[in-house]
C-alpha cells in the first residue's frame, strides 16, 4: 500500500524510529524553511507503507527526544494512523521562532534534502526572524513629537480620537515604554535623509544635481520623492496615422511608485541607511538596503509573495493608503519591465525603470554641450570666469582676463543668445547665471 504522498520541502518519510534523530533534523530544517513540516515514520522513500511496531512508551520517548534535540522548544503534534494493519507515526509542527537547531546544528530544507546552514544565511535568518527590530529597539532621541505624522494620518482619513492612544496603537513604543526606532523615523525630529541624485549620462561619472528629502516624518519624505519623480514623467506623442496618435509616458509612474513604496517599506531600517533614487539619461534606479528573506525564493518574489521585514511599518503604510495587502506591486513592475528590472547584490535590491525615450532636459543639455564644445578660447575663458564670479562686471572680466571690454560685451551677448548665460536682476546690480556647468 502506498501513502500517495511525496517527499518535498514539508514532508519527509522514514522507515523506522531508528531514524528518529534524522527525522528531527529534517523537521527543524522544514521549520527553518517554511515554518512547518511533517515526518512520517513507517513509510519508505517511495511512499510504500512498511509500518512500525509500537510499544507502550513509544510516543512518550519521541516527545522526550524532541525536547532534547530541537531548540527552541516546538509545539509538537504526534499521532498514529493505521493503514490496513500497519501503524504509521506522524510527527508534525508549525512555528516561526526560527532559526531552529537540532542537536546544536542548524539546517534548512532544500527540496527533499536537509542542508546545513552557512554562517551568512544564519545571520540573515536571525535578522528576518525578528520583524520587530524597529519596535523593540529604543530611539536614542526620546524627545520626539509627531505633528507631521498625525497630520498626515488625518489628511488620509484616519480617525484619531486620542493622540497618545493612537501612537500606542501604531506600536511606536518598546515594551518598556520608550520611543522606538520606528517612532523616530516617523517623528518630526527624524534626521533620515533620502537622496535623489541626477547624473549626466548613463553612469555616475558626471554628477548633475542632488535633492535631499529629510529632517521630517518619513511619510512626508516618501511623498516628496513621489511628487518630484512624477514631475519628470513627460509625455511624447507618437503619430500613428493622420487620425490616430498615442501618448507615450517617459516611464510607467505606477511601476516607480510601487518600487519606491516597497523600497521604503522593506528597507533594513535598523541600520538607518535610507533607500535612494538615482536618475540617469536613460533610466531611474531605486536602491534599497537588505536582502530577500531567506525563505522567499525569487520566483515567489516575482509572483507577488510578500514577506514584510518591518511588519508594524507595513500596518502604518496600509492605514494611510501607501501600501496594499494584495502584494501586486512586484508583478506590476515585472509586467512592464520584466524580471530583469530587479537585481540583487551586496545586500541591496535595485529596481531599474528604463525611459521610453530621451527626456527633453537630456536633449537640451546635449545641445548646450555641443555649443560649448564649439566655443573659442576667449568665450570659454569668459564663461569659466563668470561661473566662479557671477557678480563680476563686464569691465572686471575684461581686466582679469586681459580681453578688451568691447570683446567681452560681444562674448556675453553671444553666450546669452546661445542660452548658456542669463543676466538676472538687471544690468547694474544683477548677476550672471550660467545655464550649463562646465
Amino acid at each position: 500500500m502506498n501513502i500517495n504522498l511525496k517527499e518535498n520541502e514539508e514532508i519527509e518519510f522514514k522507515e523506522s524510529l531508528a531514524q528518529l534523530d534524522k527525522g528531527l533534523k529534517s523537521l527543524s530544517a522544514m521549520l527553518n524553511k517554511n515554518n512547518r513540516g511533517s515526518i512520517y515514520f513507517g513509510v519508505k522513500d517511495n511512499g510504500d507503507i512498511c509500518g512500525l511496531t509500537l510499544g507502550n512508551n513509544t510516543l512518550k520517548d519521541i516527545r522526550q527526544r524532541v525536547k532534547e534535540l530541537i531548540k527552541p522548544q516546538i509545539m509538537l503534534r504526534l499521532e498514529t494512523k493505521k493503514y490496513e494493519d500497519k501503524d504509521v507515526v506522524i510527527l508534525s509542527s508549525e512555528g516561526s521562532d526560527v532559526p531552529y537547531s537540532c542537536d546544536g546544528k542548524y539546517f534548512i530544507r532544500n527540496a527533499s534534502s536537509d542542508d546545513q546552514i552557512e554562517p551568512q544565511l544564519l545571520r540573515k535568518m536571525f535578522i528576518y526572524d525578528n520583524p520587530n527590530l524597529l519596535i523593540d529597539t529604543s530611539s536614542n532621541n526620546q524627545n520626539l513629537t509627531f505633528n507631521q505624522f498625525l497630520g498626515y494620518c488625518i489628511v488620509k482619513g484616519v480617525n484619531i480620537i486620542d493622540n497618545d492612544e493612537f501612537l500606542k496603537s501604531k506600536v511606536l513604543f518598546t515594551k518598556d515604554g520608550a520611543y522606538n526606532l520606528m517612532a523616530f523615523i516617523l517623528s518630526d525630529q527624524s534626521n533620515v535623509s533620502i537622496k535623489v541624485v541626477k547624473f549626466n549620462g548613463t553612469d555616475k561619472s558626471s554628477f548633475s544635481e542632488r535633492t535631499e528629502y529629510g529632517n521630517q516624518c518619513l511619510l512626508n519624505s516618501i511623498n516628496d520623492v513621489l511628487a518630484y519623480i512624477k514631475s519628470l514623467n513627460t509625455t511624447k506623442i507618437d503619430v500613428i496615422s493622420s487620425t490616430s496618435r498615442k501618448d507615450i509616458p517617459l516611464f510607467d509612474y505606477e511601476s516607480f511608485r510601487k518600487a519606491w513604496i516597497n523600497a521604503c517599506l522593506h528597507n533594513r531600517w535598523i541600520e538607518m541607511i535610507p533607500p535612494s533614487v538615482f536618475i540617469y539619461d536613460d533610466r531611474i534606479e531605486i536602491l534599497s538596503y537588505g536582502d530577500l528573506p531567506y525563505n522567499l525564493s525569487k520566483e515567489s518574489f516575482y509572483s507577488g509573495t510578500s514577506v514584510p521585514v518591518n511588519r508594524a511599518l507595513k500596518d502604518i503604510f496600509m492605514s494611510v493608503g501607501l501600501s496594499e495587502q494584495s502584494g501586486h506591486g512586484v508583478p506590476i513592475i515585472v509586467s512592464h519591465y520584466g524580471k530583469e528590472a530587479f537585481s540583487f547584490e551586496s545586500s541591496t535590491i535595485k529596481v531599474t525603470i528604463p525611459f521610453a525615450f530621451e527626456p527633453d532636459y537630456v536633449l537640451g543639455r546635449k545641445v548646450r554641450e555641443n555649443i560649448v564644445n564649439n566655443l573659442n578660447e576667449s568665450q570659454r575663458k569668459v564663461l569659466n570666469y563668470i561661473l566662479d564670479n557671477p557678480y563680476a562686471s563686464q569691465k572686471e572680466i575684461a581686466d582679469k582676463l586681459n580681453i578688451s571690454l568691447a570683446n567681452v560685451k560681444k562674448i556675453t551677448l553671444k553666450l546669452q543668445s546661445s542660452n548658456l548665460l542669463e543676466r538676472k536682476d538687471g544690468k547694474k546690480n544683477g548677476y550672471w547665471q550660467v545655464k550649463l556647468y562646465l
